[in-house]
């Protein structure tokens, strides 16, 4: 009797043998649904999801057909699912999830403000011209650079604050950040327990965002303040 071939686990994790495992159980989808749509037995879809063999350029092409991805996700290059080479260029550049790059793309609506009878203004959003303008605008407003570097201290003080158990040692400030370290002064102290930095670090990151979106708010409200004036005036014309 022929012995079985053993798979490794550097086999069974391998990037194809994974992703279509996954592939399958997301979909519900068993082995010989898969192996009639690719011509092949169920044994051969065993094989292909355990990493003990792999398909041919045809069958590979038809699996990426049958649950619509690309065939550069099946085999790890990329963990954009779709085959579509802007999103995947999108998420390779700047780094973005699929499900990120998403939530961009769905701000697809206009934003106009509307009088009323009661000469109040109101919100209309219609599925004209992409609202994804004012996120593009709060991007170039944001300081995003300290932003994240004072959400990353934040994050990486709470993990200090979680190793130290009940009694924190008190971690000393970046010595380049001379802002810090001249509010704390003026407190009494240089040095702050993890806890402290953290909410120092949060407060940081808070303001940073407030003013950026303050910022957004300003230029906004000077578009619609000109669309309202040259709306009035055309009134006045006619």
């Amino acid at each position: 009797m022929p012995r079985v071939k053993k798979n490794s686990n550097d086999e069974y994790n391998a990037p194809f043998a994974t992703n279509l495992r996954e592939l399958m159980d997301e979909r519900g989808m068993n082995q010989s649904t898969l192996a009639d749509y690719i011509g092949v037995t169920r044994q051969a879809v065993s094989a292909y999801s355990l990493g003990l063999s792999l398909p041919d350029i045809e069958k590979f092409e038809k699996i990426a057909d049958f649950f619509d991805v690309s065939t550069e996700y099946l085999l790890g290059r990329t963990e954009v699912k779709r085959a579509n080479i802007t999103v995947q260029a999108i998420s390779d550049t700047l780094q973005l999830s699929e499900a990120a790059i998403d939530k961009i793309h769905g701000l697809q609506k206009e934003f106009r403000f509307e009088q009323n009878l009661e000469n109040d203004w109101k919100l209309s959003l219609q599925e004209k011209e992409p609202l994804s303008g004012i996120f593009s605008s709060w991007l170039e407003a944001v300081d995003l650079d300290g932003l994240m570097r004072n959400l990353y201290r934040a994050v990486g003080t709470a993990a200090n604050a979680q190793n130290s158990g009940y009694h924190p040692e008190k971690f000393k400030l970046d010595g380049d950040d001379k802002e810090a370290v001249y509010n704390l002064k003026q407190r009494g102290y240089v040095t702050l327990t993890p806890t402290e930095q953290m909410e120092y670090y949060e407060q940081r990151t808070v303001k940073t965002f407030h003013q950026s979106v303050e910022k957004m708010e300003s230029d906004i409200i000077n578009v619609v303040i000109e669309l309202c004036e040259a709306e009035n005036a055309e009134r006045n014309q006619t």
